[in-house]
């Protein structure tokens, strides 16, 4: 049987799993984080940790039930997780949040301004310093970000290659992960196409390097950076600014706006010079013929 006419089926029980995986998890994580919120004072999310537990049930019940295919499909095979990659994916999506902050700056786009402390700005963790807030965005950005690897550059990209090769496997992750993202508050159509192009980096990374972990380490980087030390939404999502923060002026197809730099054209030139030097680099350690 042409397994490229079961990619619906295999996508469909893939969904199923996660749901259910993640309702269960929620289940279980919910009484313990409110406990938890009550404890310390503030809120604890269970969310990101659920839905990281619920797609990686859901990918080991696909992967052995369903396809009968190892992780290795995934970007997950040996060495995956070797530091090199890991901290090689981290330094790039550093490097490329960066660049476009810097960029912004070189042009009067962006400056740093004082916030009073304790301020919120619609955040979600109550900052008491900025260490204590670097480390609580870790704990929700990275599990966030793991689960999104997980099902777009991770199970959704192993059956689209499968079934029509690498540029199907690219376009389809990628659209689907701008498609996601839609979800979030101002949302558009100029910020969704710069979330597919970062989904095309990723899935070009994810390739580079053979490793899923690579490019969960530069999507957690790129975050973590905007919302940690520079103190700027992410995806139109905010967060605490213990401290100071970043403000951004002047046309939101510029600098993103109240999205985030992400949203911008200066996200464009970056991720799209990024991808064109890649690509004249040649083949990388995980890419094939």
């Amino acid at each position: 049987m042409n397994r490229a006419l079961r990619v619906p089926w295999r996508l469909l029980s893939f969904g199923v799993a996660w749901v259910l995986a993640q309702g269960i998890a929620e289940s279980i994580l919910g009484p313990l984080a409110g406990l938890l919120s009550r404890a310390i004072g503030e809120p604890v999310p269970a969310y990101p940790w659920a839905s990281l537990i619920g797609v990686t049930a859901a990918c080991a019940v696909s992967l052995r039930f369903v396809d009968d295919v190892p992780w290795s499909v995934m970007g997950l095979g040996d060495g995956a997780w070797h530091w090199r990659r890991v901290t090689g994916g981290a330094a790039i999506g550093a490097a490329a949040i960066l660049a476009t902050a810097g960029l912004l700056a070189a042009v009067g786009a962006l400056r740093l301004e004082a916030t009073p402390r304790g301020m919120m700005d619609g955040a979600m963790f109550v900052p008491d310093s900025w260490s204590g807030t670097a480390l609580r965005l870790f704990l929700l950005l990275g599990p966030a970000a793991l689960w999104e690897e997980l099902v777009f550059r991770g199970y959704l990209y192993a059956v689209a290659h499968e079934a029509g090769g690498r540029a199907i496997a690219r376009w389809s992750s990628s659209v689907a992960f701008g498609a996601v993202h839609l979800l979030n508050p101002g949302a558009n159509v100029r910020t969704t196409m710069v979330v597919v192009l970062a989904g095309w980096c990723l899935c070009v990374l994810r390739e580079r390097t053979a490793s899923l972990p690579a490019a969960w380490s530069a999507h957690l980087a790129w975050n973590w950076v905007m919302a940690a030390v520079l103190h700027m939404p992410v995806s139109g999502l905010p967060f605490a600014t213990p401290g100071y923060r970043a403000v951004v002026q002047g046309g939101e197809w510029l600098t993103g706006g109240a999205w985030g730099p992400e949203g911008g054209m200066m996200a464009v030139l970056v991720l799209g010079g990024a991808l064109a030097v890649t690509m004249r680099r040649g083949p990388g350690h995980g890419d094939t013929a």
